[in-house]
């Protein structure tokens, strides 16, 4: 049993001796032969400023003087609008393309159209309702499509009239809205 704590004792010694030198030569031998790759700084462009005069503008700080929001919204209001007032209903919350038209209902003097939402909800549709996000009015129902006029923006602040048709589903197509 000693002899083998002694001759554990002797590995253990003679393991850490001090000579690093291949280590050493090794580290040399890479330092020497690697080169250091370091990109070049880019080239800063010279920057050319300019002077930005506002002279002739309205200050965005200070109010705007009342005779030309008078001449604005008189601009505005002389075009056609939708009504802002007016409460939504609930199918104006989907696109015309997520509604589909199921069937209709009702007699000769008063017809109503059947159509489904993309939530999976079906509704009850009466000439002068609203649906689609562009403020569209149902003007007309027939056993095949729904007739709707849509109010888009124009870019002016005016809204135009766009005419579209949402069309019955068919059994074997799925057909839906188109515009005109």
């Amino acid at each position: 049993m000693r002899i083998l704590a002694l001759l554990g004792l002797v590995v253990t010694v003679a393991a850490c001796s001090d000579d690093v030198s291949d280590l050493q030569a090794f580290t040399e031998q890479v330092k020497n032969t690697t080169q250091p790759s370091i990109e070049p700084i880019p080239q800063v462009e010279k920057f050319e400023s300019f002077e930005y005069s506002v002279s002739g503008m309205r200050s965005p700080f200070v109010e705007p003087e009342p005779e030309l929001i008078e001449d604005k919204l008189g601009q505005t209001l002389d075009c056609l609008q939708p009504n802002y007032r007016r409460t939504k209903e609930p199918l104006e919350k989907f696109a015309l393309d997520n509604i589909r038209m199921r069937g209709t209902m009702g007699g000769e003097d008063k017809i109503y159209a059947l159509a489904s939402a993309s939530n999976g909800s079906l509704y009850r549709i009466g000439i002068g309702n609203y649906l689609g996000l562009f403020h569209g009015r149902v003007v007309k129902i027939t056993p095949d499509y729904i007739q709707i006029e849509e109010m888009v923006p124009d870019g002016t602040g005016c809204w135009d009239i766009r005419k579209a048709e949402i069309t019955i589903l068919d059994a074997e197509t799925d057909a839906g809205s188109k515009q005109k």
